[in-house]
């Protein structure tokens, strides 16, 4: 089971969200401690919160969601959500030309690693990391893709001309909040023998220890549609018998351009341990 805070993370819902639903009988959780009043879900919760989710996407009400999920919706209103499933065939669409870039990313890799995983996701220890760094709380994810530009800005007169760093963005909350992210953008630099920032900078010059075991899966598009690859991580993770364990971490596997993000290729990580 997965505690609240860690269960959002998976499905990219706020546990605020996850306790009003809880409140109006929408979606209960699977278990909730009688002392501690802690709530757990399953992964197969993951299934009926994304039908919740659809349904509030084609514009119904959560009152009316909470009838449709008890009972089949009349004929009226099964025409209605078959007009209404035009927007899911758009959406669609969307999805199969991002599988499309997410090929061709898998192609580049098989031309400059000579392999490729079998599985979407997959599991492989991540060595020491030095970054150089820029940490901010911010209210959405607009905001945060701001902080990239701002981070390039503010380090360019610590790292040479063209330096090719890798990318990487943090979240450091321990819940999911849309409007309260607490992101770390940086740029690995390990290989570069750097100076401390300056005491005035808001960078900062920093390790990260390795990772015996991190949760890996590529996803091409922007952070708002990461729920897609979240919950095949979530039910990887399930199925192993482990739980997370610490911030989740995003790579850009190629430089973003700040005017095509929804075409950007990002390796999402999350690292994980045994449940006890």
């Amino acid at each position: 089971m997965f505690r609240i805070g860690d269960f959002s993370r998976i499905a990219r819902v706020s546990a605020r969200l996850l306790r009003f639903y809880d409140e109006i009988g929408l979606l209960a959780p699977a278990h909730a401690d009688p002392q501690t009043g802690y709530r757990h879900y399953t992964v197969a919760q993951l299934a009926q919160l994304n039908r919740i989710t659809v349904l509030k996407e084609l514009g119904f009400s959560l009152e009316q969601i909470g009838g449709m999920l008890k009972s089949p919706p009349a004929a009226d209103e099964l025409r209605r959500m078959l007009l209404l499933r035009r927007n899911d065939i758009e959406r669609t669409l969307t999805q199969e030309s991002q599988r499309l870039r997410h090929i061709e990313t898998r192609i580049a890799q098989i031309e400059s690693e000579g392999h490729l995983s079998v599985d979407d996701v997959v599991e492989r220890a991540e060595p020491a990391r030095r970054l150089l760094s820029l940490r901010r709380q911010v209210a959405s994810f607009a905001e945060a893709r701001g902080l990239i530009s701002t981070l390039s800005e503010q380090s360019r007169k610590l790292l040479p001309k063209a330096h090719g760093c890798q990318l990487m963005a943090l979240a450091h909350a321990p819940q999911f909040e849309s409007d309260e992210i607490d992101v770390e953008f940086g740029y690995a630099v390990e290989h570069l023998d750097l100076a401390t920032p300056p005491r005035h900078s808001e960078l900062t010059l920093r390790d990260l220890t390795a990772v015996p075991r991190m949760v890996v899966c590529v996803r091409v598009g922007l952070p708002e549609d990461a729920h897609l690859v979240t919950a095949k991580i979530g039910r990887f993770v399930a199925a192993n018998g482990d739980q997370l364990d610490g911030p989740s971490r995003e790579v850009f596997l190629q430089r973003p351009d700040p005017e095509h993000m929804h075409e950007a290729v990002v390796e999402m990580q999350f690292p994980v341990r045994h449940a006890p």
